[in-house]
């Protein structure tokens, strides 16, 4: 016999039947796990995604309440700088400066300030 054993030999003989046996096994345990594996990852975007949406959301909260109180600290001082000169170069340029998103209104119609004018 020579020192090389021939194909038959070597699948028969040597344990090539075992190894194509044992990767055709492990071929198929890891085809039948690939679900499992994508589930798991699926998991944990799932999760990951919830948390961040959880953390956007109480940020968010944070920001509105915040702008909440620079809304109302806002029309506390326009406020009174209107009483106090309510054609304020300040007053208009605030006016511009907050523009659409906050308007202020700060024509008084003419009855309102004869009503204010007669309480003592």
């Amino acid at each position: 016999m020579a020192d090389n054993p021939t194909t038959s030999e070597w699948l028969l003989g040597g344990g090539g039947l075992v190894g194509i046996g044992m990767g055709v096994r492990w071929l198929l345990e890891w085809w039948g796990k690939r679900d499992d594996r994508r589930q798991q990852r699926e998991d944990r975007r799932a999760a990951r995604e919830s948390n961040e949406v959880i953390e956007l959301t109480a940020r968010l909260n944070q920001l509105e309440e915040k702008m909440t109180r620079l809304t109302i600290a806002v029309n506390i001082l326009v406020a009174k700088e209107f009483r106090s000169d309510p054609n304020s170069p300040e007053l208009q340029q605030v006016r511009v400066i907050l523009g659409d998103a906050f308007p202020l209104q700060l024509h008084v119609p003419q009855d309102m300030t004869d009503k204010v004018g007669e309480v003592p």
